[in-house]
């Protein structure tokens, strides 16, 4: 966390950090799953990115896996909420 203070500021504080803190042994992977698991969050929603044509074919269904499609809320329609498109394409 030093790189994130603000060291060289005119401000007479510096960064605090109030969240769990990183595992000392970061090469530890069941500790780093600990971690991100009590730690990593999202306010809003999840989201990811899948490649056409490597992940989802051209109709966003997931290649290798039966009945499971990817919902794409980049393309499409300006007219609605974008949570409102999302859903009628999910449908």
């Amino acid at each position: 966390m030093e790189r994130f203070k603000m060291v060289d500021s005119n401000e007479e504080r510096n960064f605090m950090y109030f969240g769990p803190s990183l595992p000392t042994n970061q090469s530890d992977e069941s500790a780093m799953e600990e971690f991100c698991r009590s730690s990593v969050t999202t306010i809003w929603h999840y989201h990811g990115g899948c490649t056409v044509g490597k992940v989802v074919d051209g109709d966003f269904r997931v290649m290798g896996v039966n009945s499971l499609r990817v919902v794409d809320g980049m393309l499409g329609l300006r007219c609605c909420r974008k949570e409102r498109e999302v859903e009628a394409k999910a449908e």
